[in-house]
């Protein structure tokens, strides 16, 4: 598609959000501003297991161990402790080093070996005045979503901050990925200049919402030292259109900037560029995000149309990410999500659904698709006694669906492969509280190669396991 054609479509949408704003102010009075219970909607489901203390056999691979486990959460007032006490014993190792192991096969010789028996310590709710995840972290979410969204660390020594004051008028949201050894970092810090301090004294132009994002990779390519970080700097602006204790609705906008080009073509409109910033924007790839979301008590969902410049990657930091840029084929240019720097310019719809239709069960499904290629999937779904005594959980998530030679897209959607990710999980109440588990996963583990690079490679696990569910 032409540059004419891709900026008609930006200026459409643009006007239908105009239009969309002066309309809606008109139509809502001033009103109280959501409570805290509208927006612990907005956080994201426990979709990983913890309390069962028991004992079973798992498959890594082809190599089978005898497995003990232990996975505690233990509540204390506003903070939480989960632990994941795991051993694995191979009683065919030759090695005594090799007879017990943790979790997915790796040996006690790291420290980071044993903090993974810390699962999480956290404090207070996401949307709280203060709140902090230390440990593990699966489908984070910063902003909007345009450049981390469903970000999992694989590992449990990441760190999750956010902070808000004066009704949220004023806060930020911070990770870094390892604690110990950090190389993704960053947040978003945002601002309401017009809100005022009584609620009922607020209305829609007053929650109008500026954020400002910055988050980096400093070491992108794993097989080469010095090389340039990755970084994604981006503004937004959002209007809460409509705000109650039970609903809220969102029109935003994003643009982000990603260093992502090889080149240094001109890949901003030349309209949005002055003559300062025309050679430092010129080596960086740009998508715009035009969204509306909508948040109830037992459903979230969410609506973006997207127009991506050459080189430009959505949500760059994903579920995905440390498998994508650990199997890139190139190690002198990696292929960041399978998705090659000089690509033409793209556009197209993410769609995000979260249902939690009973406390029993829920469901979070994304999808996007640009020109149709390089279609991405996140699904999960928990459920617990909806048969009594059964629960199961699934996740599964793949990127560039049907993309390569002799592939289609239903035959590469349950393919799994480098470009996949698949855990689930059936559980029975045999007698309470002891139950049997099987568990299935296609994943991802840190390893150490010989060279001392830290990096992640795919694992198949199956698990047969008996034991007591109970919570501390």
């Amino acid at each position: 598609m032409n540059d004419t054609n891709i900026f008609s479509h930006y200026r459409v949408c643009i006007i239908f959000a105009t239009i969309s704003i002066l309309i809606l102010s008109f139509i809502f009075s001033p009103f109280t501003t959501a409570e805290d219970g509208a927006l612990s909607a907005m956080e994201q489901p426990g979709f990983l297991t913890s309390g069962l203390y028991g004992g079973g056999l798992t498959f890594i691979g082809k190599s089978p161990y005898i497995q003990l486990q232990a996975q505690p959460g233990i509540p204390l007032g506003k903070f939480n402790i989960g632990f994941d006490l795991v051993l694995l014993y191979n009683p065919y190792a030759t090695d005594a080093d090799a007879q017990f192991l943790a979790e997915d096969g790796e040996s006690w010789d790291s420290p980071s070996t044993w903090l993974r028996l810390i699962r999480y310590v956290s404090y207070n709710q996401p949307y709280d005045p203060f709140y902090f995840r230390f440990g593990e972290l699966d489908y984070l979410t910063i902003g909007h979503g345009s450049v981390m969204s469903g970000y999992s660390n694989y590992d449990r020594r990441g760190l999750s901050l956010n902070f808000r004051r004066s009704h949220n008028r004023t806060g930020v949201e911070t990770m870094l990925n390892d604690f110990g050894n950090p190389t993704i970092f960053g947040g978003r810090a945002f601002h309401r200049p017009f809100l005022r301090p009584e609620p009922e004294n607020n209305n829609f132009f007053t929650r109008f919402e500026l954020g400002a994002t910055y988050l980096t990779d400093i070491n992108p390519n794993l097989q080469e030292e010095g090389e340039d970080p990755l970084t994604a700097l981006g503004v937004d602006v959002g209007f809460p259109i409509y705000e109650r204790s039970t609903f809220r609705l969102d029109l935003y906008n994003d643009i982000v900037l990603l260093n992502t080009l090889a080149h240094t073509p001109e890949v901003m409109p030349e309209e949005w560029l002055t003559p300062e910033t025309a050679t430092a924007a010129a080596e960086f790839a740009w998508g715009n995000a035009v969204g509306i979301g909508l948040a109830l008590p037992k459903a979230i969902f969410k609506v973006e149309y997207r127009i991506l410049g050459d080189g430009y990657i959505p949500s760059v930091f994903d579920y995905t990410y440390h498998s994508a840029k650990t199997l890139s084929p190139d190690p002198d240019m990696p292929e960041f999500l399978g998705l090659e720097t000089n690509v033409e310019e793209r556009h197209g719809f993410y769609t995000q659904v979260f249902l939690r239709p009973t406390p029993n069960l829920q469901f979070l499904g994304t999808f996007e698709d640009y020109n149709i290629s390089n279609p991405k999937l996140y699904m999960a779904v928990a459920g617990t006694e909806l048969i009594p005594r059964f629960g199961f959980r699934l996740l599964y998530t793949k990127r560039d669906i049907g993309e390569g030679e002799d592939t289609n897209f239903f035959a590469d959607l349950f393919n799994l492969n480098e470009k996949s990710a698949f855990i689930v999980e059936a559980s029975y109440e045999v007698f309470p509280p002891v139950v049997t588990t099987v568990t299935r996963e296609y994943r991802f583990r840190r390893v150490e190669t010989a060279e001392g690079i830290s990096q992640f490679e795919p694992i198949y696990k199956t698990s047969f396991m008996v034991g007591v569910r109970t919570d501390f």
